[in-house]
């Protein structure tokens, strides 16, 4: 995705430049400036990774690219207004994108236990996130307009109500979706964009005493010692005897969480010896703890199932100088089979241990455990 990224990135910066030669061959200052703010707002994902530490997917660059392009270059530069049916037509896919992106970010900030809310709580939240969004996107083009001469707004005070309208509508409709949605959750690319921002960027989410406290509650997990739905790991890819990296070792991890999944569910711990001594992860040698999440998540994509993710929630955590991997998972509502190259293999939790079904068992327990 990250060569689509470059291709998307600077097909637009030339698009962008083309129409520049031509805005100035033909005098046209005005557009010339909004092309040029255009311009810069290509570079929106840098800025924002270099000064202030936040770390966008290349999925989630390509779309801010996308948008960009449409909102600023084709509406206010190709000037694609038909008795207002591309500002319509943009106006709603927005709400409905922000409808979206409202809900997404409420829902995950609770399934994070971040917050703790009634489910009612979750829509007005993710509606008036969304419409405030809008909102400021209005403010936005009656300022540009007012004080420097754009035509953003193209017919002036009643288009800015149509346009709020629409994103009350969008944002309504997308909200009571996601009422049903809560009823089944389903994994979708929107929900994993969010998430995976948010496991990259934790600091703008989580406060300091959530992280502390959350330290805390995992030193006693720890204590409490293994268990049905608590083991514990050493490391995530490295063999301690001989110190190399050794597939084996990953293999019994997602032995691990797919028989966590296929089973209650449960916790596991990867930089905690089967004593309960906190190792940390620092025996991986990994560059950073993005490297880890990223191998990690590879990991699970590869063996187990992107589609999965929706039941797998794990995050670092600072513990005595070390850092430790706190993977929870869900119950599965499908069952999971552990990919091994061509084979596949299934796998539960039997007391505190994992254990491989094969035949007859195989049939019986799924039959049992996913039968609607």
């Amino acid at each position: 995705m990250g060569k689509v990224n470059t291709i998307v990135t600077n097909f637009i910066r030339i698009l962008i430049v083309l129409a520049l030669i031509g805005a100035y061959s033909k005098n046209r200052p005005l557009i010339m400036i909004f092309l040029i703010l255009t311009f810069l707002a290509t570079y929106i994902p840098r800025i924002m990774r270099k000064f202030f530490k936040i770390e966008t997917r290349a999925e989630t660059q390509v779309i801010m690219l996308i948008i960009i392009y449409a909102i600023f270059y084709l509406s206010e530069v190709r000037q694609f207004f038909n008795g207002n049916w591309w500002d319509n037509l943009l106006t709603f896919g927005a709400s409905v994108i922000l409808g979206f992106i409202g809900f997404t970010v409420v829902y995950v900030l609770y399934q994070e236990e971040l917050i703790d809310i009634s489910p009612f709580m979750i829509i007005l939240l993710s509606f008036s996130l969304s419409f405030a969004i809008g909102g400021v996107w209005e403010i936005f083009e009656f300022s540009m307009d007012t004080y420097f001469g754009f035509s953003l707004q193209q017919i002036g005070t009643g288009n800015t109500i149509t346009d709020l309208i629409i994103y009350a509508l969008g944002s309504l409709m997308v909200s009571i979706g996601g009422y049903f949605y809560m009823k089944s959750p389903r994994n979708n690319i929107l929900s994993s964009l969010i998430l995976n921002f948010m496991n990259k960027n934790p600091r703008i989410f989580k406060s300091k005493k959530y992280i502390e406290t959350s330290s805390e509650k995992l030193a006693r997990l720890i204590q409490k010692g293994e268990g049905d739905k608590l083991e514990f790991k050493t490391t995530l890819r490295t063999n301690i005897h001989t110190g190399e990296i050794d597939k084996k070792i990953e293999l019994s991890v997602l032995k691990t969480l797919a028989a966590y999944l296929n089973s209650e569910g449960g916790t596991l711990l990867i930089g905690v010896s089967d004593a309960g001594e906190v190792i940390g992860l620092e025996k991986d040698a990994f560059e950073n703890n993005d490297k880890l999440n990223l191998h990690f998540a590879n990991l699970v994509k590869q063996h187990i199932g992107r589609q999965y993710f929706q039941f797998i929630r794990y995050e670092l955590f600072p513990l005595d100088d070390k850092h430790i991997l706190k993977i929870d998972c869900l119950p599965s509502n499908r069952r999971v089979f552990l990919r091994d190259g061509k084979e596949e293999e299934f796998y539960v939790r039997n007391g505190p241990s994992t254990s491989r079904l094969t035949g007859s068992a195989l049939i019986d327990y799924i039959n049992h455990r996913f039968s609607k």
